[in-house]
Formats: C-alpha cells, sequence, structure tokens
C-alpha cells in the first residue's frame, strides 16, 4: 500500500509542476527570464503572489480565464496531495 501512495505523490507532483510551468508560461507572455524568475520563486513567498496577480490583471480576458482554470485545477492537485500526506 504504501508503494502505491509513493507513486500517487510523485505523479501528483509532477502534475502539480507541469500545470505550475503552464501558468507561469501564460503570465510570462513569451518574456523567457520572467517566466524563469516566476517558477524559481516560493509558491509561498507573499512577494511572489503579489507578482502573480500584477501579471494576471495584464492579461486579456482568455489569458485570464485559461490561467483561471489552471490555478483552480492547480490548487485541487495541492489538495489531493495533502490528503495523500495525511495517510
Amino acid at each position: 500500500m504504501h508503494r502505491n501512495i509513493s507513486r500517487a505523490y510523485y505523479a501528483l507532483m509532477a502534475e502539480h509542476h507541469r500545470v505550475r510551468a503552464a501558468h507561469m508560461k501564460i503570465l510570462a507572455r513569451g518574456d523567457a527570464m520572467l517566466e524563469r524568475k516566476l517558477l524559481r520563486a516560493k509558491e509561498d513567498d507573499e512577494a511572489h503572489i503579489e507578482e502573480v496577480v500584477i501579471h494576471e490583471e495584464r492579461l486579456s480576458a482568455a489569458q485570464r480565464r485559461r490561467a483561471y482554470k489552471l490555478s483552480s485545477y492547480g490548487r485541487k492537485i495541492e489538495k489531493l496531495i495533502d490528503a495523500l500526506l495525511k495517510l
């Protein structure tokens, strides 16, 4: 059982990293340096969160919707990861 939980955890973490990378790519709008900076920042850092919000406000409506969907999906994955860690 432990092995299956471990596999599920690593699969969810990989998916979380892919979703976060896609979200930061949308926010960067083609700026590779900004994308790298956003990806390297800690997710829980207040300054990083404020910077992400600022960049989200600059997006078009369609891009903002896509970023919101990715963010929502990422939060769902985080909840699943938290539930796995409680097992």
